[in-house]
């Protein structure tokens, strides 16, 4: 046999795995129907504080006063988002096993690893497309109102670097629940795993006197010094805080990894 006969080599394997996530994913009218409704809900919220901080300017109350908007009070939604990206990534997997459709697909992956690989990569990659879209236009929602009042001079460069970020801290929420629901399997156990994990655990760290703190290096605490100002007892720095959420994220994938390789389909 020569040179030039071999085998199909492994990165033409791996694209077409990618292109096979990316159909599953998409040709399912639920995951459509619910990335619809994250971005939806990133643009809906933008477009209601842009109406309610337009209506202030003509209330009594706020008479002789300045109201001002700053680029990060649009962008509050993508932490709400977050939890429908969960869900569209725990469905995206755990339906495989439901379905019977994890043993074709690792039939066809026999190395079992750019199964999983391509799948994380193809919903952190609609997570992105979520947040940095979503983020985008209910950052320029304020400036196509025409005749406000409203004092909203963001940067392009600052406005750019929040849609990313947006899309960047979606997409690890993306991969931290892909990693949950592979190692899990079940879909009510991954659910119940991805939102305490997500809402339930930063909530209750941050109510007991003496580990608050701890609660800022849970996933969203951590991560979401990358997209808010909300108070936060470590201060982390916007990029150690991401930082943090990557190593959820990472750390997860790595163990249902390790998992997927021990375990039958």
């Amino acid at each position: 046999m020569t040179r030039g006969s071999t085998l199909t080599p492994a990165r033409p394997l791996f694209v077409g795995a990618l292109a096979a996530e990316a159909m599953k994913l998409w040709t399912l009218r639920s995951h459509r129907v619910l990335a619809a409704v994250a971005l939806l809900m990133i643009i809906g919220t933008g477009a209601l504080l842009s109406l309610s901080l337009q209506s202030r300017t003509s209330d009594p109350r706020f008479a002789g006063q300045t109201i001002t908007a700053e680029p990060m009070q649009f962008v509050d939604s993508v932490l709400w988002a977050q939890i429908v990206v969960a869900v569209i990534a725990v469905l995206a997997v755990t339906g495989e096993y439901t379905s019977g459709q994890a043993k074709l697909s690792l039939l066809a992956l026999p190395t079992r690893s750019p199964w999983l690989a391509a799948k994380a990569i193809v919903l952190a990659a609609l997570g992105f497309l979520i947040g940095a879209i979503g983020a985008a236009c209910a950052l320029g929602l304020p400036l196509l109102m025409p005749g406000s009042e409203v004092v909203y001079t963001p940067e392009l460069g600052d406005t750019v670097g929040l849609a990313l970020r947006s899309g960047a801290y979606l997409a690890a929420i993306a991969v931290l629940a892909t990693g949950l629901a592979a190692a899990l399997r079940h879909v009510a156990g991954a659910l119940t795993a991805v939102l305490g994990l997500l809402v339930v655990a930063p909530l209750l760290l941050s109510s007991i006197p003496g580990i608050r703190e701890a609660a800022d290096y849970t996933p969203t605490y951590a991560g979401r010094r990358l997209i808010s100002e909300l108070p936060s007892a470590a201060q982390l720095d916007p990029w150690v805080g991401f930082g943090v959420l990557a190593l959820w994220a990472i750390g997860v994938l790595l163990t249902a990894g390790v998992l997927l390789h021990a375990r039958d389909a």
